[in-house]
């Protein structure tokens, strides 16, 4: 086999960029080339030519609302295949709305699976033999996803079910998002800041700006954590919230990445 397929994703924490990663290696075996493509980067195809595979975390049983968007802007299609990969760490109704927009659109849903991934979240100090064994869970069912696929096989059936009044509202209302931009409002601490201002280069919604030299949360946060996860000095905090600190999945006490 030698064709290439377009990969879109998005990774808050680093999870799902893991689990891209380790696909590109595994579709790489059958000689099939990815054209990796970050959801929130702006760009989107006139109209996919390849096999379409996206990738993304859950939140709030749902996907945050830029992601949401970029599923309903997809082009329409005249048959284009595909695949889909969602991280989470607990439950989600997400697969079958999404299996609905795609149909809609013209595409061809073929295939889906949920991949739970260790908390990058947290309120306590992690588990190193939870993250093991759930990072070796994950990276052995996105090989047997991939391989699945490739074989022709069609599964889209969600196995951590969730709420779907949950997921409705944060699909089409901005109720849930409200709610969390109240109670877990982001800030930078001065004190660790050193203004590299990574964090508003990779902000995916352009939520955070540069205010007398320190980068400022406003209240368009959509929660996929990426500025407090790869902030090199851990300067971004939940505001009232001492004992929440976030991890980027790099920090995962793992060798199964290598």
């Amino acid at each position: 086999m030698n064709k290439t397929v377009d990969l879109y994703y998005f990774s808050g924490t680093g999870n799902t960029k893991a689990i891209v990663d380790f696909v590109v290696r595994t579709l790489k075996t059958y000689n099939i080339r990815t054209s990796l493509n970050l959801i929130g980067s702006g760009y989107m195809p006139s109209s996919p030519v390849n096999d379409l595979w996206l990738a993304f975390p859950v939140n709030s049983q749902s996907v945050s609302p830029f992601i949401w968007r970029f599923f309903r802007w997809l082009p329409k299609s005249q048959g284009t295949r595909v695949y889909v990969i969602a991280t989470l760490n607990n439950s989600a109704h997400i697969l079958e709305p999404l299996y609905t927009l795609l149909k809609n659109k013209g595409y061809i849903p073929v295939s889906a699976c949920e991949i739970s991934m260790p908390n990058n979240m947290l309120d306590a100090e992690a588990s190193p033999e939870d993250d093991l064994g759930r990072l070796s869970a994950a990276y052995q069912k996105a090989e047997t996803f991939v391989h699945q696929a490739l074989a022709g096989e069609s599964v889209w059936k969600s196995e951590y079910p969730g709420s779907k009044a949950v997921s409705v509202l944060s699909r089409r209302t901005v109720l849930p998002w409200m709610s969390m931009r109240l109670m877990l409002r982001l800030r930078t601490v001065p004190s660790k800041c050193i203004s590299c201002e990574l964090c508003v280069l990779q902000c995916p919604t352009g939520n955070i700006v540069v205010v007398d030299d320190l980068p400022y949360h406003g209240y368009k946060c959509d929660f996929c954590m990426k500025c407090a996860a790869n902030c090199p000095r851990k300067a971004i905090v939940v505001s009232g919230k001492d004992k929440i600190h976030f991890r980027n999945a790099r920090m995962h006490k793992s060798t199964l990445e290598q």
